[in-house]
């Protein structure tokens, strides 16, 4: 974490990788509006980047916090209500050709 030079460092299996903020970057923490000022050592982050030409990585999106399983639970909820039974939906058979 270097909040002078508005960058952070996440470690990979292979390699490390270093992400510049920028005006451009939305930092959240729990749904709210946060800084790099937010992000402390080894507090986990997910989000987004851009690759710039140099071969930087730009920070589009920063969020701050574990990754949230809610997602999962409303995408259960999706695909077991698109039938109201929870059954598969049976198509009509084709008729055969004559």
């Amino acid at each position: 974490m270097d909040k002078n030079g508005k960058t952070f460092t996440i470690a990979g299996k292979e390699k490390s990788r270093v992400f510049k903020i920028t005006d451009k970057t939305t930092v959240t923490k729990g749904g709210n509006a946060a800084t790099i000022k937010d992000i402390a050592p080894n507090e986990e982050v997910s989000g987004s980047y851009w690759k710039n030409a140099d071969g930087s990585l730009e920070a589009k999106t920063v969020k701050i916090g574990p990754v949230k399983e809610k997602k999962s639970e409303e995408s259960k909820k999706a695909r077991t209500s698109s039938s109201p039974s929870g059954a598969p939906a049976i198509s009509p058979a084709s008729s055969p050709k004559p």
